[in-house]
């Protein structure tokens, strides 16, 4: 069976995340995976912020990651589109790392910092972002499979049990970024897309109009027999050494770089009108 633009991206995301919980199992890598794939905010290695979202240590965590990964992140990506739910994810996830890291060294002693990881902040994300879409939808809690629950409900849980687990300073799980993660997808549904996403597709749009990428995206360049074509109609430079053709009308750079202008525009328009379809 084929998998859909959802499916697939989901399952690359998973591939990822199982290579890097594969080379954790490697004792001799220990001190690579710890300097790289997990944040401490006693360093200054920002990039842990990014890398320590597809790291997981054990089997459990990673494998109830995945599970809610490709639960709630294919119906996202369906309605957002490749593109607008990576940067989603990614922000989301960055976002979350980043505010559990000020909250810690704000409260927590140096001595007892303690470094996190994994992809629960973006996750909680996409469950936020899902319960705000889908607020009739209902779910599974794993330990208790024969309860539906409704999904703002449940979020609703969740949330309050970081809150709890925050002012109990519990340190099983990083609450914060629990926390962050859920609210950052709340608000970016709320006001993210049409303050973000969409301006910045427009701002796309408008600096790489006359770019390569545009070029890229129409058919290639005409054939050596409509090239002869061209020249038979007859090819003359103006003052400025634009080439135009005469003949049945008048081609210059220009017309052509709008020509690419509007193929990249009605591909975007695609894009946030259908959010599901390859490129």
């Amino acid at each position: 069976m084929e998998l859909t633009p959802g499916e697939r991206t989901v399952w690359a995301i998973i591939g990822l995340n199982s290579i890097v919980f594969g080379a954790w199992q490697v004792p001799r890598l220990a001190p690579f995976m710890h300097k790289w794939f997990m944040h401490h905010p006693a360093r200054s290695q920002s990039i842990t912020l990014l890398t320590s979202m597809f790291s997981h240590q054990h089997f459990w965590h990673f494998g109830l990651n995945m599970f809610a990964l490709y639960s709630f992140a294919v119906p996202l990506h369906d309605q957002m589109g490749r593109e607008q739910f990576l940067a989603f994810y990614l922000t989301t996830g960055v976002t979350a790392s980043l505010v559990s890291h000020l909250f810690t060294v704000a409260r927590v002693p140096w001595a007892k910092i303690i470094p996190s990881l994994g992809a629960s902040g973006a996750l909680f994300g996409c469950l936020s972002s899902t319960a705000y879409m889908y607020p009739e939808a209902t779910v599974y809690i794993i330990f208790l499979p024969f309860l539906p629950i409704k999904i703002p409900m449940a979020l609703g849980a969740m949330m309050g049990l970081d809150l709890v687990g925050i002012i109990r300073n519990w340190r099983m799980f990083d609450h914060y970024a629990h926390l962050a993660g859920a609210s950052f997808g709340l608000a970016y549904m709320y006001a993210g897309k049409d303050l973000i996403w969409t301006p910045l597709q427009q701002k796309a749009i408008e600096l790489n109009k006359d770019s390569n990428l545009f070029g890229k995206m129409l058919p290639k360049a005409s054939s050596q027999g409509e090239i002869n074509q061209r020249r038979s109609m007859g090819s003359v430079k103006d003052a400025t050494g634009t080439d135009r053709v005469s003949g049945e009308g008048e081609r210059t750079a220009k017309d052509y770089a709008q020509a690419r202008y509007n193929k990249l525009k009605s591909w975007w328009d695609t894009k946030r009108s259908g959010g599901n379809k390859d490129p």
